[in-house]
């Protein structure tokens, strides 16, 4: 079992710490381990969303909140529904009605998880926010800022680096990743070793306010006034009709499942144009690229310590492959990515992450176009 958190206890300014707990065992192990620090230690809870309403989600709230006076801390309640419904599911709902696929994941970690939710923990007195996410900070890059940067976790099947790198710099000299050393095996037995339940694994459903059922996109955004018409598929070499597709909202580039199309090859989506509400669709030598564009650059070094090649990832899970990267626009707010090699298709509205060779994230920014 890896020793306790070391920057929890030192690198952190002065004052308690806030612990953001879900329930999750994962927040609860970046509880105790808080605890471990000899600082003060706040737990608080986010309410995001409308469904934590029910009767269930109650339960579980007042179950944690039970938890937390049992370990001695106080217990806090952060209502960020309005903030969420603005700041997170309306950009989500409006992506999506640009043919955008959105990572509302990484859009919540800016705004919500480090932003509306570290916003309340310090109103509450907090110097500094630690949360359960597989991450790590390096304090001892050799990069300019004084800021630590993000880094990928032990734990290579559960690093969450890639969904936090649209969080600013600023904020990150005020977090901590207990968790960084551990792998889940290693949380889940911290936490049965102190005799709490552990929780179980609920890691099924991809985006908390959609519902998880078959027609749950399609009823979120329909209630959110999206129309979700069918309309033409059109293979993109014989610019072809090929079939019809029952929404846009149903895919996504790189999908080759669920076209219902007999064609000569396997065919992939390819491109989504709302304006004619047409799928484009083509074969597998149209889903590899290694050029792509990003926006809305989130810069974690300065922008001339970029080494010209950094390793990228385009999508989670993937694994990351070199590219020449090049920072363009007045504000530095846009890059080029020129992959090594040919990757497989991801979608204008997820992520573009840049480490260098000891897995620092030094940027991330939003695909806008890939080829």
């Amino acid at each position: 079992m890896p020793a306790p958190h070391s920057n929890l206890a030192t690198q952190l300014p002065e004052g308690p710490l806030a612990v953001a707990v879900s329930g999750g065992v994962d927040s609860l192990a970046a509880l105790l381990l808080s605890l471990e620090s000899g600082r003060k230690v706040l737990a608080i809870h986010a309410r995001m969303w409308r469904r934590e309403e029910s009767s269930e989600a109650r339960a579980c709230e007042q179950s944690l909140a039970q938890t937390v006076a049992d370990l001695g801390c106080d217990f806090h309640l952060a209502d960020l529904e309005k903030s969420f419904e603005e700041s997170v599911v309306r950009p989500f709902v409006h992506a999506w009605e640009q043919g955008l696929t959105p990572n509302p994941c990484a859009l919540c970690n800016r705004r919500i998880k480090f932003g509306a939710l570290w916003e309340k923990a310090a109103s509450l007195g907090a110097a500094a926010l630690v949360t359960g996410h597989y991450a790590r900070l390096d304090y001892n890059h050799p990069y300019r800022t004084k800021a630590p940067l993000l880094a990928t976790a032990k734990d290579a099947r559960k690093d969450q680096s890639y969904f936090l790198g649209l969080v600013q710099k600023k904020v990150l000299a005020r977090v901590a990743f207990p968790l960084s050393s551990y792998t889940k095996d290693e949380v889940r037995a911290l936490v049965a070793e102190k005799g709490l339940a552990v929780p179980e694994p609920n890691e099924s459903q991809e985006i908390c306010f959609v519902p998880d059922t078959p027609q749950g996109y399609r009823d979120f955004l329909g209630g959110y006034g999206l129309r979700l018409p069918s309309g033409d598929i059109v293979e993109i070499d014989s610019r072809k009709r090929v079939g019809r597709h029952s929404g846009l909202w149903q895919y996504t580039e790189g999908q080759r499942h669920g076209l219902g199309i007999a064609w000569s090859e396997p065919l992939y989506v390819l491109g989504k144009d709302p304006a004619t509400n047409t799928l484009y669709v083509g074969g597998k030598k149209h889903t590899l690229i290694t050029r792509a564009r990003v926006h809305k650059l989130n810069l974690l070094v300065d922008a001339d310590e970029l080494p010209k090649t950094c390793l990228v990832r385009l999508r989670y899970r993937q694994r990351p492959v070199p590219a020449d990267i090049f920072v363009v626009g007045g504000d530095a707010e846009e890059m080029t990515i020129l992959c090594h090699e040919p990757l497989s298709l991801s979608a204008p509205g997820q992520v573009a992450a840049c480490y260098d060779e000891e897995g620092r994230l030094l940027c991330a920014g939003l695909l806008q176009h890939l080829s």
